[in-house]
């Protein structure tokens, strides 16, 4: 016979822990985070655009913005089949098989009449696995349960009947190898699919029967806990703990009532409760005190004290996995049959119990004595009508229950069955079995829901969407919603669609996903201000529906609720596009961390959208720099769908830090090669070129634009059209696009259309007789900007005493006048900062002074003559066309020096020509 020091005891025990605290470990993150496979409801992201202003052109009474695309990501929730759990799944087959050699091996140790009810219940549960689906030798054959049979209770019943001194490492070694070896002859010799996850999948019946024996075992568990430590407290002191133990229990049956009625169904309870499965705790904490002492007490037990223990500890932890288990594959079947059971159970026997200690206990139990010590004496005929009792009173409760455990087992084994055919790809059978699961049992969310996706996929929408009518009507379900309602918006039926979702958020008031879709979809059916109000009222817990909220808002160009709610880089995409649109300084902080979640960002479409909202805004700083990074995502393979766009990006990179040729032909560049937006890319650039006073360039861009399909002409166009000398033109686009409003230009804006080719000079003394003081001011500033290169100091500072109080940085373009010397670096540097441009003085060549300083700080004469050259392609001022004229001398080229007269005889007389030729620059 084997004896008590045959166990390595400890080994056992903290076997059995680890399992049980890793049980634990598990089921609570389950439970509390739920399964990442199922729902499987995911944010999808689409971008929409805004258009921000990324500059203003103020000249006069022609005042518009320059403006670029900006994103919007938009985030809606879309329903996807429940993710496989083929890694859980082998995992959780892996510690079934281990808990099972342990359980096997504890078996053998039993006595006799226990041995034998332990092998009939190990028998029955191997016959409820279903282990004759592996379909060996024959559909549905007895032999692999004949295999399983042989290789897990023929060693128990050698070591019980011939090898009874045979240590517990041994006996367990041995199960481990011949059920291991049986498991494996199995998916050796079976022809199904993987065979290997049809017994993962199955052992879930192997698991959930030991969970349930385990939680019969221990239904007096808390009750017979809580007066045991009643009992110790109350040694010598004799209080009246017969009052507290009713009081506790009491109060404990009450809570198994309320939660009877909650599963039921029936009772709308004015209070929350909680579900059954937490009960597991206090079932396990509280019945280990009660089992050991249960052990302690009683002479004539199934096994040694060490061995029942391990048992204990093994079932308290292959619930926890069991509970796991349930949450991770959705199974909802069975985790409500587990519930019932742990209710019914904890109610029947916990109730008599009660009966039990009253009726053997009440005369000494308030004595202050050892009263726990006796407990479970006399154990035999009293404890087993506790047992029948509780038994009874489980059958009644099944009976109030409408039995509803008959139809959970049908639907648990069924969506077991379910989960392999879908993780095997045999996806019209797992729709059969899925179906008929919500058939049996209609709490069983996963199933309905998998069934209309796999309908779908097998290309039947008529009836994948007859069931998900069925669950609306019947079970409403959240997935299911938000797949009925795509499906209509796929079919475009968006009123059918906001049927659903409106009647969905009805069921289910506080949904976000509901929330979410159904404001996107009033936005897509025009009505914004109900998508607002919906958004607004919710979007403050939610981060997507934040983001979705700040994007609505900028799209509709609505002033909201300020939220700071959101760390992701969705969020701040929108943030960051809300505040270019709005003209809000982001935040410095802010937009480094915007690039340090981008440079790690591998989805393209956020790639895109974020570099453009990055780079949307006025900076002179490390431009180069961000213009070698835009230059290597547009080289990355991934991107190559939003190469155009990146594209783009880089040009208004470049506008946004003053390099107006390098922005204008990169722009161009897109137009050439995109037709299809070349009209977009050209109203852009003849913005650009109306800002710096090139009204001529910027007419020919909009007459191009309108002929690639540009239709988004406002009055500021016709007056640059009139000022670029296609009067006609503007005419005739009033009449072809009825455009309202005064479109006429005045006598200001008359003067600088001629304002880049006219002499510093005559342009000083038009200055003098412009009475206006708002263009007075404005004539100014571009003198100084443009024209100050030909003006005297007396001239220059005659400007400067004008613009007193009227421009910013007074006191840098103070400090230039003192010494508007260009060849002085601190004059140079106060001229730059009260034009508030960064240190590339050839970035603009419509700022004359700058080219002229940066060509002076050539020493190479050619690269002279390249930078005014470059220059000349845009600019026509006078000054920058002679030095122009003197660097293609000073290299030899008289030829290209005389078609340069030729050019400027065009706008220039001769005489101005001769005159510009004797001055000294």
């Amino acid at each position: 016979m084997l004896n008590k020091t045959s166990l390595p005891s400890s080994f056992a025990k903290i076997s059995a822990l680890l399992l049980l605290v890793t049980g634990g470990f598990f089921a609570v993150y389950s439970f509390i985070f739920g399964s990442a496979y199922y729902p499987n409801i995911v944010p999808a992201a689409f971008l929409d655009a805004v258009a921000i202003p990324l500059d203003w052109v103020n000249l006069g009474t022609l005042s518009f913005p320059i403006q670029v695309d900006n994103f919007l990501v938009f985030q809606e929730f879309h329903s996807l089949p429940p993710g496989f759990t083929l890694t859980e799944s082998y995992l959780y087959g892996g510690i079934i098989f281990l808990i099972s050699v342990s359980v096997l091996a504890l078996f053998s140790t039993f006595k006799k009449v226990p041995f034998l009810l332990a092998g009939a219940a190990w028998i029955i549960l191997l016959t409820l696995a279903n282990s004759n689906g592996l379909n060996i030798g024959s559909p549905s054959s007895n032999t692999p349960l004949i295999v399983l049979i042989s290789g897990t209770i023929l060693p128990v019943i050698y070591f019980h009947v011939w090898r009874t001194n045979t240590t517990f490492g041994l006996r367990w070694v041995i199960l481990f190898l011949s059920s291991g070896a049986a498991i494996f002859a199995l998916i050796r010799l079976s022809p199904i699919a993987n065979p290997a996850l049809y017994l993962s999948e199955q052992s879930l019946v192997i698991g959930l029967g030991m969970a349930i024996a385990w939680i019969f075992w221990q239904g007096h568990g808390v009750v017979s806990g809580i007066y045991l430590l009643l009992a110790r407290a109350n040694r010598n002191v004799s209080m009246k703990i017969s009052i507290q133990i009713l009081g506790i229990s009491g109060l404990y049956l009450l809570t198994l009532v309320f939660l009877l009625l909650d599963l039921k169904g029936d009772a709308n309870l004015p209070f929350p409760t909680f579900s059954p499965l937490f009960l597991i705790f206090p079932i396990g904490i509280l019945g280990w005190i009660s089992t050991s002492a249960k052990i302690d007490q009683v002479p004539e037990i199934a096994a040694f004290p060490a061995f029942l223990k391990a048992l204990f500890l093994l079932g308290f932890g292959v619930t926890f996995w069991v509970i796991w288990k349930l949450e991770i594959s959705g199974n909802q079947a069975a985790e409500e049959f587990l519930k019932h059971l742990i209710v019914y159970s904890q109610f029947g026997f916990s109730l008599f119990f009660m009966v039990y200690i009253l009726s053997n206990f009440l005369s000494v139990m308030d004595s202050g004595k050892s009263v726990d010590k006796i407990l479970f004496k006399p154990y035999s005929l009293p404890y087993y009508h506790l047992r029948i009792g509780g038994l009874i009173s489980i059958l009644v409760v099944t009976i109030y229950m409408d039995a509803v455990l008959a139809p959970q087992v049908n639907s648990l084994t069924t969506s077991i069955l379910g989960d392999y055919y879908y993780q095997t790809g045999q996806k019209l059978e797992a729709s059969i079995l899925y179906e008929n699961s919500w058939a049996a049992f209609r709490k069983n969310q996963k199933a309905k829901n998998a069934t209309a996706q796999l309908l779908f996929d097998l290309n039947q929408p008529t009836l994948a969407k007859q069931h998900l009518d069925q669950s609306f009507s019947e079970a409403p379900q959240v997935d299911n919603i938000i797949l009925q309602s795509s499906r209509m918006i796929r079919e475009n039926k968006p009123f059918e669609a906001v049927y659903y979702l409106e009647n969905g958020l009805r069921r289910f008031p506080e949904n976000p996903f509901l929330i979410n879709n159904l404001a996107l979809l009033y936005v897509k059916i025009q009505k914004p201000e109900e998508a607002l109000k919906l958004l607004s009222s919710h979007g403050s817990d939610n981060p997507i529906l934040s983001s979705n909220l700040i994007a609505l808002q900028s799209k509709l160009q609505k002033d909201g609720q300020d939220t700071q709610l959101g760390n992701e880089l969705i969020f701040k995409i929108n943030r960051t596009a809300s505040n270019n649109l709005q003209g809000i300084v982001n935040p410095t902080s802010d937009l480094r961390r915007l690039r340090e979640q981008l440079e790690k960002e591998t989805s393209p479409m956020l790639l895109n959208a974020g570099l453009r909202n990055l780079f949307s805004l006025k900076n002179f700083s490390s431009t180069a720099e961000e213009l070698v990074w835009l230059d290597s995502v547009s080289r990355q393979e991934n991107m190559l769908e939003y190469l155009m766009q990146v594209q783009e990006t880089a040009s208004i990179r470049s506008l946004a830090a003053g390099r107006v040729n390098e922005s204008v032909k990169n722009l161009n560049g897109l137009a050439f090669r995109n037709p299809g937006d070349a009209g977009y890319y050209l109203n852009l650039t003849a913005g650009i070129l109306a800002q710096n006073l090139d009204f001529e360039k910027a007419s020919k861009d909009l007459i191009v634009a309108e002929e690639k399909g540009f239709k988004a002409f406002r009055p500021h166009h016709l007056i640059i059209l009139q000022l670029g000398g296609f009067e006609a033109k503007a005419a005739e686009f009033k009449e072809k696009f009825q455009i309202p409003g005064q479109s006429t230009a005045d006598e200001f804006q008359i003067i600088l259309s001629k304002f880049n080719q006219s002499i510093p000079d005559k342009l000083f003394d038009q200055w003098k007789g412009i009475s206006s003081t708002e263009w007075k001011g404005t004539f100014a500033f571009l003198l100084l900007e443009r024209k100050a290169h030909g003006l005297t100091k007396f001239q220059l500072n005659e400007l400067g005493n004008f613009l007193k109080g009227k421009v910013e940085n007074e006191d840098k373009l103070a400090a230039f006048l003192q010494n508007p010397d260009w060849t002085n670096q601190a004059s140079l540097l106060s001229f730059t900062e009260f034009l508030q441009v960064g240190d590339e003085l050839n970035s603009n060549p419509y700022k004359t002074p700058l080219i002229l300083c940066a060509a002076d700080r050539l020493k190479d004469p050619l690269d002279q003559y390249e930078l005014l050259n470059s220059a000349t392609e845009f600019n026509k001022d006078p000054m920058l066309w002679i030095r122009k004229v003197q660097a293609a001398k000073r290299i030899g080229l008289d030829n290209y020096a005389t078609s340069a007269f030729q050019e400027m005889s065009s706008w220039l007389t001769w005489d101005e020509i001769e005159l510009l030729q004797g001055t000294n620059y």
